[in-house]
């Protein structure tokens, strides 16, 4: 069955070609989506939110291209949109620290500069450590498919991973401690 057919069934409510939609393009839109937000958790809410949409407006949808290049156009546009709501929280956020602060000089930080600073905390980890630590994060690898590339068991993943954080947290505590306030006031009022 070709993708228009498949679109065709989905548009009158066939929940068995949807289900193989969804199957077939879920986990690389999710890392997709990672690319874009570096967020796991963005990635699949942002993919989620987009096949909810999909289902519940299909009907009404008319596809000119093809489906895949409509499903990935889509997904950029959720995952920009997540990240345009968490632009806007964090400068609410900002602006309610700055408020309850004045005369506390502002140690801002850009995007920029701490990806760069995370990329170099990454980049102190042993080289085995590292190299899970960034299938699993950057790449958006699960544990399984990650002993599968690497051929080695899930428990080896699990103690590198634990071993990663561990080193990041030394690595980036003291150099993140007004961002790790920040974020506890994020969580706290939008977490």
């Amino acid at each position: 069955m070709d993708e228009f057919e498949l679109f065709e069934r989905i548009k009158q409510r066939d929940r068995l070609a949807f289900d193989t939609l969804f199957r077939k393009y879920y986990t690389a839109l999710c890392r997709f989506s990672y690319a874009i937000c570096l967020s796991k958790e963005d990635a699949e809410e942002s993919i989620q939110s987009m096949f909810v949409y999909l289902w519940e407006k299909a009907p009404a949808i008319n596809i000119d291209t093809s489906l895949k290049a409509y499903l990935y156009t889509s997904a950029r546009n959720y995952t920009l949109n997540i990240i345009k709501k968490q632009q806007t929280e964090l400068h609410h956020l900002n602006e309610y620290s700055e408020y309850n602060n004045p005369h506390e000089p502002e140690e801002k930080a850009s995007d920029a500069e701490i990806s760069k600073l995370i990329q170099s905390g990454v980049d102190t980890l042993p080289n085995k450590c590292r190299e899970i630590f960034i299938l699993c994060k950057q790449e958006g690898l699960t544990y399984d498919e990650i002993a599968e590339y690497l051929d080695i068991s899930k428990k080896t993943i699990d103690n590198q991973m634990g071993i990663a954080l561990r080193k990041l947290r030394e690595y980036l505590h003291p150099k993140l401690g007004k961002i790790v306030i920040i974020l506890f006031f994020y969580f706290l009022f939008w977490g």
